[in-house]
């Protein structure tokens, strides 16, 4: 017997999405929910096995679903627009809840219960470490499709094993970072309080698969782990998907900041946003043959006479970024440490979270530039390629195009959405020297303006003297 609705909202606010007929089917439909759902599933297995059994280059379908359409799109594109919807839709996560109902439902052991394993070793290492290090790897369909295989298999051994979506929790390589980044959207779940008030019985959080209480969400001003996946909202209608303004919470005093969604802003800043302007920014410029990480790679790879495919100034650059950013958190952060009395962490915890907006913002730069140069006709014609279509298209633009200049404002807009943040999280500090406490936290922001437009002049001043992949 299913969970009942107890509660039954006699009106609903406007910004509420559930109060708008077309966004309600859209978001809280079980039909359309499941065929979104049923949609990427098959996408997913079906990009897998064409990869398997074509593993050529000639196939471009496996590589255009998995980094010209998910990565991009549902990631880069919808989490600071409509919130976590990939995770909403992620075939792993719908197929896990399944597969635990039959599973064993065992607690995972308090050393596997750790996000940051899923942060570092499923995302950074596995992912990142090889893009940058070997970069041919994932353009070959078979690497891609065995990639996906291999944490579609370890997610439902997961879900088998352990209880409460432990998978998404812990080792998914977007888990933690989505629900982080997700913060950035204007889409926000919660419940209407004066309903609960008189709630005896929290069905919201007893249909929650990850164990979450919804109507906590919003004095608490955090979603972690939430996947919209819209069971609460199926079992009781005092739940709301509201429209508030971007980046609500991140102005808002978090009642249980997480250090590990901190952590992703960094390390993702570091790992991405850095290394992204410094090896394919900086080294494709004609200034790039006199970069460091540039110099030195070329000296590590002839004095170790390494094969060709290892690109050791990526692996150069990537640990460059690591050791710029967290070098000045160290020491900023331990500078604003004693001004507010606490330890690092501590400060971190009150003024790390007006870092979010430098890679997610800042990445759509980058991701908008490619739709128009490289994804557009990657997924047209991959698609009509697996499915017989029979319908090849150009790309919309090719690269170095005047025009696509506009979408080098995301950074600049990150940027200062960073620092906007951050003065408001200051402005709220109990110390007479909220001024020097903004000054030192804005250095890592001011610091990726400044390499933003580095990056920018860089190229537009000393363009790259020949063609770059």
């Amino acid at each position: 017997m299913g969970l009942q609705k107890l509660h039954f909202i006699p009106k609903r606010n406007r910004t509420d999405i559930f109060n708008i007929p077309v966004l309600s089917f859209l978001f809280k439909n079980r039909y359309m929910l499941l065929s979104y759902r049923l949609f990427t599933t098959f996408l997913l297995f079906y990009a897998i096995a064409y990869g398997i059994m074509n593993p050529t280059k000639e196939n471009i379908f496996t590589t255009a679903v998995f980094w010209s359409l998910f990565w991009p799109f549902f990631m880069v594109v919808s989490l600071p627009t409509l919130g976590n919807v990939f995770c909403m839709v992620c075939p792993h996560g719908f197929l896990g809840k399944y597969i635990t109902k039959l599973g064993l439902k065992l607690r995972p052991p308090n050393w596997l219960a750790n996000p940051y394993i899923g942060l570092i070793g499923s995302n950074v290492l596995a992912y990142w470490f090889v893009l940058y290090t070997f970069p041919g790897f994932f353009r070959q369909p078979l690497n891609t499709a065995l990639f996906f295989l291999f944490f579609t298999v370890l997610s439902f051994i997961f879900f088998f094993l352990f209880n409460g979506m432990s998978y998404c929790k812990y080792i998914c390589p977007i888990g933690s970072v989505n629900t982080a980044f997700s913060r950035v959207s204007p889409v926000w779940l919660s419940t209407y309080q004066e309903e609960c008030k008189t709630c005896k019985k929290p069905d919201c959080a007893l249909a929650c698969p990850y164990k979450l209480n919804p109507s906590k969400f919003e004095e608490r001003k955090s979603m972690m782990n939430c996947t919209m996946c819209m069971e609460c909202a199926h079992a009781c209608d005092a739940v709301k998907l509201e429209f508030k303004k971007w980046g609500y919470s991140l102005y808002e005093k978090i009642k249980q900041p997480k250090m590990i969604e901190v952590m992703v802003y960094l390390i993702l800043v570091a790992v991405i946003t850095f290394t992204m302007r410094f090896h394919h920014g900086l080294s494709r410029s004609g200034l790039g043959e006199y970069m460091p990480w540039t110099v030195g790679g070329k000296y590590i790879q002839q004095t170790f006479n390494l094969p060709k495919w290892i690109d050791v100034s990526g692996l150069l650059a990537m640990l460059l970024s690591l050791f710029l950013v967290f070098g000045i958190i160290y020491l900023t952060f331990g500078r604003i440490a004693k001004v507010l009395q606490t330890n690092v962490s501590g400060a971190l915890l009150l003024l790390g979270y007006a870092f979010a907006p430098l890679m997610i913002v800042g990445g759509l730069s980058h991701v908008l530039e490619f739709f128009f140069i490289e994804y557009y006709h990657h997924i047209v014609n991959g698609f009509s390629q697996a499915f017989g279509l029979g319908v090849f298209v150009e790309p919309l633009a090719k690269r170095g195009e005047a025009w696509l200049h506009v979408f080098r404002i995301f950074p600049f807009i990150a940027g200062f959405w960073s620092l906007h943040i951050l003065w408001k999280r200051v402005s709220v500090l109990n110390t007479p020297r909220r001024g020097y406490v903004f000054a030192l936290a804005s250095i890592l922001p001011v610091f990726y303006l400044a390499l933003s437009l580095f990056t920018l002049l860089a190229m537009l001043i000393f363009p790259p003297s020949h063609h770059h992949h």
